[in-house]
């Protein structure tokens, strides 16, 4: 066994290696010298569900055929012309008036030809709500666009091959390094030649205020950068003070075009505007529509339905949004009550009596909704969960859906299909997806400023949930997810039930752990810590906890790059901080973890790698270093080895006798770990560490000669090695490693070579 306590990391070509504590020596692939795993670090920071074909906006806003047409042609003549002067165009508007809509249609039309790409900000959706990802995000669709990737691509991958950090550092410097410089290798001529047009819609979403002025900043430091640059952008947004504010800048002066989509003056004058007469248009449209998807229930109406005055009505009080037409078709149709009488419910709705909300048909609107709505008491909390983000964690799983219909039944312990049952009178506000593998999501930001706003919203008043109660949620779902999985942990099955059974169980279930389970073995407590005052369900939750199946999972998948014992330990502070009886068995439970456990092993384990993690396992109990620097050193750790089952049980237990004779088991405890890690670092320091490695009992000797370790630490180490050889002496000592080269398989016995 290595026993050097030095940490240092030496790259030798393609290949990583680092050192520390226990030697583990991998080869790991540079990955910045392959394209395609650049591309798929580009990915990883980019925010795909921004982007205009994302999936997640499927199906996106768009222009309604035959509307917008003036505002589509302005844009659309200042997109093709080659000899504009403006390199900026600003079409603002208040909500609902289908700016979105604007942008999705453009960037469609000129998707193969001028489109570079594009960015939707949306604040229901927290991968698209900040400035972090934008510059990632273009910088993707550049790699990938069949126009770019070739030409721009590799210069793109080029520059994070050459800072693989670049992440790191401020949207500036991202937007200068990954976009701006190398499109400066390119000829003029040939940038005229390429895609040009960047799409920013909904500015405003992005829901830090100085990052919205930032960008803009960053755009017209772009416009003015030292080498021409041939981009152009088209940005949507409300017309908030500090966006104003920024194209106020002076690098804006002479490149800025504005257009409002504002109709105020023309409606006031009596007339209909280019909006109403959209809006006109596809009200009609969807009415035909209508007629003929609800034959049998609008049968005695008459072709004729709606009459003109009631289009009109509807018109008048749409004022220019289309948010208020559409909400009002899907509102309408429904099948579980009659097109007309909730047509009727509208047009017969009173105007609202709050002078201060800047929407108040649209209120209106969506308080007769939710009036509809059954029991509106359990319906809340699922829009309280809706309206309220999700805190970031960067080593979150992406592919967890937290706002998918099974998640957020278990949060709010509903029975399957009950969220999907609450919320049926409200898929004109909520998109509810009939997979279960997606988000649902509140369908415009304006139902959610409806809902956050008591004055607007009154009795449906929705607000967010506080972070510490929310995460109290979180903590008990992914608590009772382990408490679900370990009930399969072989330990536990009744007597007559088979072990060898229930191991072949366990191993299938461990060799699919979703990604939820994986994510709640390394965070449960991470959403603990932030509650100061934790519900009962957490409580229970929380002494219904059983550490020793966790922790096997954990090592199972060889999930060593999570600091998980150093977390647990959090956990016990956290737990006597609250000062409550409640959380005592809790306490106790993780404490007695702490002090000494048993470990088993199967008889395929190898002695090395059964010596190597009970080892490493005993350090860990008594490691107090800096969390950080644990997740660093850790995340090197890997076996090239098969799967490891062990099984974990507590010291004072018996169950340890029914394992089949064939396993091995240890025990791993506190004193253990002190001795190795006093040693451990007694080695790192002395300049002769590795002289001493390769005879280890006599380096040790030494080292106490001169006084660098206690005698009393080299006579416990001496006893534990000699112990640890004879309690795995029946397991092989030879593994099959698929490496063609690995370290640690070099031949020696992790502790000494006998």
């Amino acid at each position: 066994m290595a026993v050097n306590g030095a940490s240092s990391v030496s790259i030798h070509g393609g290949a990583y290696n680092l050192v520390h504590g226990e030697q583990m020596n991998t080869n790991t692939t540079n990955y910045f010298g392959s394209p395609d795993v650049t591309l798929e670090k580009l990915a990883a920071h980019a925010a795909m569900n921004a982007t205009c074909n994302s999936g997640k906006r499927f199906p996106p806003p768009n222009c309604y055929p035959g509307t917008r047409t003036n505002t589509l042609d302005t844009l659309s003549r200042w997109i093709e012309d080659d000899t504009r002067t403006t390199k900026v165009y600003w079409v603002y508007g208040s909500a609902g008036v289908g700016k979105t809509a604007i942008a999705q249609k453009l960037s469609e039309d000129y998707a193969s030809s001028r489109l570079a790409a594009a960015f939707f900000f949306s604040r229901n959706d927290s991968t698209c709500d900040k400035l972090d990802p934008f510059v990632a995000t273009v910088a993707y669709q550049l790699c990938t666009s069949d126009t770019l990737r070739n030409v721009i691509g590799p210069l793109v991958i080029e520059a994070i091959r050459l800072n693989p950090n670049i992440f790191l550092t401020s949207s500036e410097n991202q937007f200068r390094k990954l976009l701006l410089e190398p499109y400066s290798k390119l000829e003029l001529d040939q940038q005229r030649q390429l895609p040009n047009l960047i799409v920013v819609d909904g500015l405003d979403e992005c829901i830090d205020p100085s990052s919205q002025q930032g960008l803009l900043d960053i755009i017209g430091h772009a416009i003015l950068f030292s080498v021409p640059m041939s981009f152009i952008f088209l940005i949507l947004s409300r017309p908030e003070p500090q966006i104003r504010h920024g194209f106020d800048s002076t690098n804006f002066v002479s490149i800025l075009e504005c257009l409002p989509i504002s109709d105020e003056t023309i409606r006031f004058l009596g007339h209909l505007s280019e909006s109403d007469c959209d809006i006109e248009r596809y009200l009609s449209g969807q009415f035909s529509l209508l007629r003929k998807k609800h034959r049998a229930a609008l049968r005695d109406e008459g072709p004729s339905w709606p009459s003109r005055d009631a289009i009109r009505d509807l018109v008048r009080r749409a004022s220019g949004q289309f948010l208020f037409a559409v909400t009002v078709i899907k509102y309408i149709d429904t099948r579980d009550h009659l097109p007309q009488d909730r047509l009727k419910t509208i047009l017969m709705a009173q105007a609202s009596d709050n002078p201060d909300s800047p929407y108040p048909d649209l209120d209106l609107l969506y308080r007769q909704i939710l009036s509809v709505c059954r029991n509106w008491g359990r319906v809340r909390p699922i829009l309280r969960l809706l309206v309220t983000p999700h805190p970031e964690d960067t080593e979150d799983v992406s592919t967890i859906r937290w706002r998918s219909t099974p998640i957020i039944a278990s949060l709010l312990k509903l029975r399957t299909g009950e969220v999907e049952t609450l919320l049926s009178r409200l898929h004109s506000v909520i998109y509810v997806p009939e997979d279960e593998g997606s988000d649902m999501y509140i369908l415009h930001v304006s139902f959610t400023e409806f809902l956050l706003d008591s004055t607007r919203s009154r009795e449906h008043h929705t607000p967010e949930m506080p972070q510490a109660e929310y995460k109290d949620l979180l903590a008990v779902l992914l608590l009772r997810k382990l408490a679900a999985f370990t009930t399969f942990y072989p330990p536990y099955q009744p007597s007559a039930y088979s072990f060898d059974a229930a191991l072949v169980i366990w191993q299938q279930k461990l060799g699919s752990v979703d990604d939820l389970t994986h994510f709640a073995c390394g965070h449960w407590i991470d959403y603990c810590v932030e509650v100061e005052s934790p519900s009962a369900d957490l409580i229970a939750e929380l002494n219904r906890f059983d550490p020793y199946p966790v922790a096997a999972i954990l090592l199972s998948n060889l999930i060593l790059e999570l600091p998980w014992l150093c977390l647990w330990k959090d956990g016990i502070s956290w737990s006597k901080s609250l000062r409550i009886e409640a959380t005592q068995t809790f306490t106790t439970k993780l404490e007695s973890f702490f002090f000494g456990f048993d470990i088993a092993f199967g008889p395929m384990t190898t002695r090395r790698i059964a010596i190597q993690m009970t080892s490493q396992l005993e350090k860990s109990l008594v490691y107090l270093g800096d969390i950080a620097e644990f997740r660093l050193l850790i995340s090197f750790y890997h076996f090239h080895h098969r799967t490891v089952f062990p099984l974990l049980l507590p010291s004072s237990s018996d169950t340890a006798a029914t394992l089949p004779s064939t396993w091995v088991t240890a025990h791993v405890t506190t004193a253990n770990g002190e001795v190795l890690y006093r040693v451990s670092d007694a080695f790192s320091s002395h300049p002769n560490h590795q002289e001493y490695l390769a005879n280890l009992k006599d380096g040790l000797s030494e080292m106490a000669r001169q006084d660098l370790v206690k005698g009393e630490d080299v006579a416990c180490l001496k006893a534990l090695l000699d112990k640890r050889q004879e309690q795995f002496a029946v397991l092989a000592d030879i593994t099959v490693c698929s490496a063609e080269s690995c370290e640690f398989c070099n031949g020696k016995d992790l502790f000494f070579d006998s």
